[in-house]
């Protein structure tokens, strides 16, 4: 039974990887045009990223104090200034509403993490990490490329 923990966790891993090598390049260019007033967006979404690399590597070390932690982290994380989400939602246009669900959904999978990290089930706990990164999943795939265009690419 751990031997298919340590080749799901392992697999998540290598996920993880490589969409962090894979957007390496895009992040360095946002960080020297961040002039648009979403920096403090910017750091939070950068936080985010190390809080999901930590419950990889706790789900790994089967810490599940470790992985509520994080998860719990992810979801109450700070908003950004008032200025920066009138510009985000204004971004957002006619896909407010898609927006803020995902942002929804993405704290909701996080907080349903943290729930079943406290009880210490090691498989509901990689099933619900599948979900928050799924969840995360969605929300780049719909908005990420336009939001580093409008923000970023096109300063």
């Amino acid at each position: 039974m751990k031997g298919r923990i340590d080749k799901t966790v392992a697999g998540l891993m290598a996920v993880l990887l490589a969409l962090g090598l894979a957007l390496g390049p895009a992040q360095a260019s946002e960080d020297e045009h961040d002039s648009s007033g979403v920096h403090e967006f910017h750091e939070t979404m950068e936080k985010l990223g190390e809080h999901t690399e930590q419950i990889v590597k706790a789900i790994n070390h089967e810490d599940w104090e470790w992985v509520a932690k994080e998860a719990r982290a992810i979801a109450e994380h700070p908003r950004p200034p008032a200025e920066e989400r009138k510009r985000i939602m204004a971004f957002a246009g006619d896909r407010r509403a898609e927006f803020q669900k995902a942002d929804h959904a993405a704290h909701e999978s996080a907080a349903t993490l943290a729930d079943v990290a406290d009880i210490g089930d090691g498989r509901e706990v990689i099933r619900a990490f599948a979900d928050l990164q799924a969840t995360c999943l969605d929300c780049h795939a719909s908005f990420r490329n336009d939001f580093r265009q409008h923000f970023y690419v096109n300063k």
